[in-house]
């Protein structure tokens, strides 16, 4: 508990403190929004039980489909890049780690995600810095395959919230400068010169940037499927809700870098994009329905991770590394400086 307050008095009065203020600010606006246009005139009309009984099991089993799916097109996609910079191809190596680290994510610090994988693959004798880099490239891939599908979908699902698409601009060219050949070579050169240089090739980096469009898609058919269960959505509003999905993400990963352990970001931003489609009280019990929907789904998976793989990964002995140190992964600021950035926490 001291080291997490100390994390926290770092993250608001430490060097870079700024980016947590204007998060901060940042959320408040939002949740200024939708504490008025949700709680204070809808709260009175939230019935739980009611909306609680709406869910029959046929709507939890196919919402644990569709997460399956999604979850194996989001560990392919990991292991595809990890693979493409270490060699590493062992699908059930990747499931393993994917899912067992994926529990932290509900973590106060979002950095343990990346921690766990770096420390993790280390005993599979990849390189900390290897590992790093992989995260920093998995979160462009993944922002810019959201923007894809936020752009595609955008007159169906935000255009009636008046919403600017600009405001796409600045992540699509942050990402865009980092997932670039050249780029991708550099990094992996600098921090781990020992390293052979990956094989990246343009035609690799759209392949993963379309891969993640359809974790995103998926991701927005798993929303439909939730809505659905609460509210009679036709078939015709999938693609907005696609749109819809792609974009409260897109929201959650541009705020969680600032806003101190993520606040309930990506549930504020669903219950307000929600709205035009459905009774502002059915979208805020459907944007926590999602979340402990995607809570008990990645805990699931974990403990199955867990149980059948991790005995025999933690008796691997990590291979030497020549990088850095781990306590360098141990700070935040150390790893977000070295290029790694976390994944989304609500894509899979």
């Amino acid at each position: 508990m001291s080291s997490l307050r100390a994390r926290l008095r770092a993250r608001l009065w430490g060097p870079g403190a700024w980016r947590a203020w204007l998060g901060m600010a940042l959320f408040l606006a939002l949740f200024g929004y939708a504490l008025f246009a949700i709680l204070w005139r809808e709260l009175p009309r939230l019935d739980l039980r009611e909306l609680f009984s709406r869910v029959s099991a046929g709507d939890v089993a196919l919402a644990l489909v569709v997460y399956s799916a999604d979850l194996a097109l989001a560990i392919g996609g990991w292991a595809i890049i990890l693979g493409v910079l270490s060699g590493l191809w062992h699908p059930l190596d990747h499931f393993r780690i994917y899912t067992l680290t994926a529990i932290t994510r509900r973590l106060p610090g979002t950095f343990w995600y990346l921690l766990g994988r770096v420390v993790l693959y280390e005993r599979l004798g990849i390189a900390r810095a290897i590992t790093a880099v992989a995260g920093a490239f998995e979160f462009a891939a993944t922002a810019l395959g959201g923007v894809l599908v936020a752009i595609v979908t955008w007159p169906l699902a935000l255009a009636s919230q008046q919403i600017s698409p600009a405001w796409l601009a600045v992540p699509v060219l942050l990402c865009a400068a980092l997932l670039n050949p050249p780029a991708v070579r550099g990094i992996v050169r600098r921090l781990s010169p020992d390293h052979h240089t990956p094989p990246v090739s343009y035609r690799t980096l759209l392949a993963w940037v379309l891969l993640y469009a359809l974790v995103w898609a998926v991701g927005g058919v798993l929303l439909f499927v939730t809505v659905r269960a609460i509210h009679p959505l036709p078939a015709a509003h999938l693609p907005a809700m696609i749109g819809v999905w792609s974009a409260a993400g897109l929201v959650s990963m541009l705020l969680g870098s600032f806003v101190p352990f993520g606040l309930g970001v990506t549930e504020v931003t669903l219950a307000t994009l929600l709205t035009p489609f459905m009774p502002a009280s059915e979208a805020l019990f459907v944007a926590l329905l999602m979340r402990a929907l995607l809570t008990l789904c990645e805990l699931g998976y974990g403990l199955v991770g867990g149980l059948l793989c991790l005995p025999d990964l933690l008796r691997r002995s990590p291979v030497p590394d020549e990088g850095r140190p781990l306590v360098d992964a141990e700070k935040p600021d150390e790893v977000a400086g070295a290029g790694a950035v976390v994944p989304p926490k609500e894509m899979a």
